[in-house]
């Protein structure tokens, strides 16, 4: 199998022969990603994940238009607002792996619209929602000619909000090798080790990528390994500081126009 590269010297993928599989998607890891004994840094980063989205949803009204969560496998956004009572009829929930889509199949009966697609090729008119999620996005953050954000800009209502959280740069440069920044590795219960997109740039990278979409950054914020409480700390996160940023979140805006 083929394992992409990345090369920080030119900024390209280059293609490199391995034994390992270099997956485009995650449903061969579906069925174990939520297994927290067995992927103890998922288990992690999405406790920061719906750290994050706890304390952004507290002060959004989000009652009025469509709401869609990307890449969602088990929708924190659902669950969030089941939570609070809320209707989930008119909540879209998006992702490219059938499998993990299935985690979500209980909001189902609840009106939730459940749709196998592309982040890139999202199936919404352009101005059509008021608030998207992507929790750890980075399996799709790529920037090229057709990417993320630039459908996110495309799809949100003047004023629409977009939610984003994702590996903190600081964790994955420490822990990463250089050569392989821009992918994560899992190591699966038969023993096969795959891996996947996982694109983490530093902040001034990231919030460039925002800008140049056409959305405003209005909040970048960032959990700390200390705010971990439900999970035991996974071995890839005790590295370096004590305390570094493991994740971090960026709320972001669509701009009325004029």
């Amino acid at each position: 199998m083929k394992k992409l590269k990345w090369n920080s010297k030119v900024g390209v993928l280059l293609l490199k022969s391995m034994d390992d599989d270099y997956l485009d998607t995650y449903e061969d890891i579906a069925q174990e990603y939520y297994d927290s004994i067995r992927h103890p840094t998922c288990a992690n980063f999405y406790e920061a994940s719906v750290y994050l989205l706890n304390l952004w949803l507290k002060h959004l009204h989000v009652n009025n238009g469509w709401l869609c969560e990307v890449g969602s496998g088990k929708s924190l956004l659902a669950e969030k607002l089941n939570k609070q009572n809320m209707a989930l009829d008119h909540l879209i929930l998006v992702d490219s792996s059938p499998s993990m889509l299935k985690y979500s199949n209980q909001w189902a009966s609840k009106g939730t619209q459940l749709i196998l697609g592309d982040a890139v090729k999202l199936p919404f008119a352009s101005g059509s929602l008021a608030l998207l999620v992507s929790s750890l996005g980075d399996p799709y953050n790529e920037y090229n000619e057709c990417s993320f954000w630039e459908e996110v800009y495309r799809v949100l209502r003047p004023g629409g909000i977009s939610l984003f959280t994702t590996p903190s740069f600081d964790w994955a440069s420490e822990y990463r090798d250089e050569d392989y920044m821009m992918q994560a590795e899992f190591k699966l219960l038969n023993g096969r080790k795959v891996w996947v997109p996982s694109w983490i740039y530093p902040k001034d990278r990231q919030l460039k990528i925002f800008r140049d979409s056409g959305l405003l950054v209005k909040e970048v914020s960032q959990v700390s390994r200390s705010a971990l409480m439900s999970e035991p700390i996974s071995p890839k996160l005790l590295i370096g500081e004590n305390d570094k940023c493991i994740v971090t979140g960026y709320v972001l805006v669509k701009a009325n126009e004029n």
